[in-house]
């Protein structure tokens, strides 16, 4: 059994209105030892800021979920993370963001090519969808190469984004492009995330499991599972699936980060 979700947003994030204290509760129940919270720092571009990503934000989350270790102590594992979207956006206020908390663990994630979100591209023709992949791949790249960070998360995320439009675009049609990604992360020792909330709607997690093979043959050997939930029904979504692509795709275990080092979860044993 999967028992830690390591990619969950609290109301600490723009996108979610749960408390912390209802997402703790729902991982208990499920009967999960660790949870992450990983609310989001989205960079943007050009210059532009939003409001709520400051570092004073961070340390406000940072504060709830120290308080609520103390009420859930012995009962949840709750690790202090983040999701840095864009990163590559801005360099160096991210790096000082890094080092300027005590992060359990830390997600990379793509959300805004050419400055706008994902979403918001399905009014694009041919030509200007291809440029926008070729960036999207393009920024992951450099992100996978250059960041400080422990896993990437939900790959092909534009896979989600294109469904919404009524349309499928697979990254898995740019293989070499995304074998190149894969390579940067199994060379640096990153994990890859298994993100399922894709599963709430189509039949396949983020990424796929191909391209979870792909990691495989590239020498990846790190995979974390998040459920992404934005609402606490979602926490731990699907994990039995996550698992049996991680068997089937030849991965010893997840790997969960405490204090921002690895450990490989295997049935019946730790490593």
């Amino acid at each position: 059994m999967v028992d830690a979700d390591l990619h969950v947003h609290s109301n600490m994030s723009p996108d979610s209105r749960e408390t912390l204290d209802d997402i703790c509760l729902k991982a208990i129940k499920l009967g999960l030892k660790t949870i992450a919270i990983s609310d989001h720092y989205e960079f943007y571009w050009p210059e532009r800021r939003h409001p709520v990503f400051n570092f004073k934000h961070v340390e406000e989350g940072q504060e709830i979920i120290e308080k609520a270790r103390i009420r859930y102590n012995g009962e949840l594992n709750i690790l202090f993370a983040i999701e840095i979207g864009q990163p590559h956006f801005d360099f160096h206020t991210a790096k000082k963001l890094v080092s300027s908390f005590d992060f359990d663990f830390i997600l990379a994630s793509f959300h805004k090519v050419g400055g706008t979100d994902l979403m918001s591209h399905d009014y694009m023709n041919e030509d200007e969808r291809k440029r926008a992949l070729y960036e999207y791949l393009d920024g992951l790249l450099i992100i996978s190469e250059l960041f400080d960070f422990d896993s990437l998360a939900h790959l092909d995320l534009i896979k989600r984004y294109s469904l919404k439009a009524g349309r499928i675009e697979r990254i898995e049609t740019e293989e070499e492009r995304v074998r190149e990604i894969l390579r940067a992360l199994a060379i640096r020792g990153k994990a890859l995330e298994i993100n399922t909330s894709l599963l709430r709607d189509y039949d396949e997690t983020m990424p796929s499991a191909e391209i979870l093979r792909w990691f495989r043959e590239e020498g990846g050997e790190r995979i974390t599972i998040g459920s992404d939930a934005h609402k606490r029904e979602h926490v731990a979504y699907a994990f039995d699936c996550a698992e049996r692509i991680i068997r089937d795709c030849g991965f010893k275990g997840y790997t969960i980060y405490e204090k921002r080092k690895a450990r490989i979860i295997c049935p019946g044993r730790e490593e």
